[in-house]
């Protein structure tokens, strides 16, 4: 007996310093996507000028799943002895990801409230902004996975991507702003869409913090 409690105390000691096998950066690579599944409705419902109330529905399911997947993925990383990244790291992509998450059901709430009749151009430039925002950090976590068996070129190449990108995004935001305040003259207007604009841009910082800690890191181990 005295045996069989040493064993079950050694057990347990184990799984305290060894833990159970964690893939972290499939974890990350869930978290993103289920971030494009999000934009993606959002992309194909408000480029078709509405969002429905199941659509938004749906939308707010999966960032509740997302948030879901987020919070268990930190309580795995707490409870974790070892990890093969800094925890902080862990911890910030994790929490990045939600944000971008956060957002897109921001942008999609606020479209269906003010009830904007259809969506413009500069949504739809945005929209698609974030939509591959989130397909280049997706594929740089896929690198990340494996950075020891990938050329440099080619992490390089998708970091790239990202930041002209960005780019992208803050010259469509400036010039959709500058436009709407020059010439639209319903006050209601330029404030509805103000607050699309201003959330969308929002999304996309969020997406490309991301793939900033991502690419800090790859640039640190390689």
């Amino acid at each position: 007996m005295k045996n069989q409690k040493k064993k079950t105390l050694g057990a347990r000691i184990r799984s305290i310093f060894i833990g159970r096998k964690v893939e972290y950066f499939d974890m990350f690579i869930k978290g993103v996507a289920i971030s494009q599944a999000a934009v993606h409705i959002l992309q194909d419902n408000m480029s078709n000028g509405s969002l429905g109330k199941d659509e938004l529905e749906r939308i707010k399911e999966l960032k509740q799943n997302g948030t879901r997947h987020v919070h268990e993925s930190l309580k795995l990383v707490e409870e974790a002895f070892i990890t093969p990244i800094d925890q902080r790291d862990i911890i910030e992509i994790l929490e990045g990801i939600d944000a971008g998450l956060h957002s897109i059901e921001s942008v999609a709430n606020h479209f269906y409230i003010m009830d904007l009749e259809g969506c413009d151009e500069y949504m739809k430039m945005l929209l698609g902004v974030n939509m591959e925002l989130c397909e280049r950090i997706n594929e740089l976590m896929i690198l990340f996975k494996r950075y020891k068996n990938v050329k440099r070129d080619q992490i390089n190449a998708v970091i790239k991507s990202i930041s002209d990108l960005e780019e992208q995004g803050d010259a469509i935001y400036s010039k959709s702003m500058l436009e709407l305040f020059r010439n639209e003259k319903d006050p209601l207007v330029i404030v509805k869409k103000k607050e699309i604009y201003q959330r969308l841009e929002y999304s996309g910082d969020c997406f490309k913090r991301v793939g900033d800690v991502i690419e800090g890191l790859i640039t640190v181990s390689l």
